[in-house]
């Protein structure tokens, strides 16, 4: 008998030990699976909010203007009286 010699049960053994492993991987992998198929859905909306942000940043650039729009909006009633007497300025 040599130092690799095995019984012909612990074979068995050995051989149900590799399907019951091959049997949990394919578990493990389809759990997984079902984990990252949730998470790539999230990653997506989240990419689209983040997406939307930024337009509403960017629309909100010029909001300074804002001031400067009522100022020269807050004149044109004066200047249309202006024009009705016939002083235009």
């Amino acid at each position: 008998m040599t130092v690799l010699a095995i019984s012909t049960g612990a074979a068995i053994l050995a051989w149900v030990g590799l399907a019951l492993g091959l049997v949990v991987a394919a578990l493990v992998v389809g759990l997984f699976n079902r984990v990252l198929a949730p998470l790539a859905e999230i990653d997506r909306y989240a990419q689209d909010i983040l997406d939307a942000g930024v337009q509403i940043a960017k629309n909100l650039d010029d909001a300074d203007e804002i001031l400067r729009t009522r100022e020269l909006a807050a004149g044109v009633p004066d200047l249309a009286y202006l024009r009705k007497l016939g002083a235009t300025p």
